[in-house]
């Protein structure tokens, strides 16, 4: 048996899901510009769980979106999800945001590139595989034309999270390839949770901490 609550709080998107044995059972997400997370978390925790029937130490583990992402949301994340782990010495998984972005797409490619936008032309980036292997790590690249046209190909799908980032990729493109908007969701970590859940692939609740990628634009 495994009962999976999953948290995602690196975007605008506050999303917590309840999974059991890899199947998604309870869902809820709220985009958020204030990013009132902390409040939205707890209270839809409580929900999640009471409609259920279920009380926290219940659950088998708490996954976590661990960034890279709103360095607000992705505190506020952790800060929650090891408030409920210590006292019931519930199991922490933690997921790249990245690739929780990728799991996103219905059908995967052998090369899915996903993008989350920090500031500017600065975006988070990270390369899967279709089995969602990671072909590059989590790091903040400048993506212009020249850039961007020299990592895709014909095959290439392209996933970013919000309508801005959208259309500057899409205006970037020389190429034709699969230009993709889809939210940062829990439910899109339901089967990546479940993956660690059944490797036994734990974070240490003292000292996990989210993914901060360091600016290269910052002294």
């Amino acid at each position: 048996m495994s009962l999976i609550l999953n948290l995602e709080t690196s975007s605008k998107n506050c999303s917590v899901s309840l999974s059991s044995m890899g199947k998604l059972v309870s869902h809820f997400e709220l985009e958020d510009d204030k990013y009132r997370h902390s409040e939205l978390l707890t209270s839809t925790i409580q929900d999640i769980l009471f409609n259920e029937k279920l009380n926290v130490k219940d659950l088998d583990a708490i996954s976590i979106g661990v960034g890279p992402g709103s360095f607000t949301g992705l505190r506020i994340g952790f800060s929650v999800a090891k408030g409920l782990c210590y006292p019931y010495k519930i199991k922490l998984i933690g997921v790249s945001t990245l690739k929780i972005l990728a799991n996103s797409l219905d059908s995967k490619k052998d090369n899915i590139i996903s993008l989350i936008n920090d500031k500017g032309n600065y975006f988070y980036l990270s390369k899967y595989n279709s089995e969602l292997d990671e072909l590059i790590p989590p790091s903040i690249e400048f993506i212009d034309k020249e850039f961007l046209n020299k990592m895709i190909d014909n095959s290439t799908t392209i996933v970013v999270n919000d309508i801005n980032s959208y259309q500057l990729i899409d205006k970037i493109l020389n190429k034709k390839v699969n230009l993709i908007k889809n939210k940062i969701s829990s439910s899109n970590m339901v089967s990546l949770s479940q993956k660690s859940f059944n490797n036994n692939i734990f974070e240490d609740v003292a000292y996990a901490e989210p993914v901060y990628v360091k600016k290269p634009y910052v002294n």
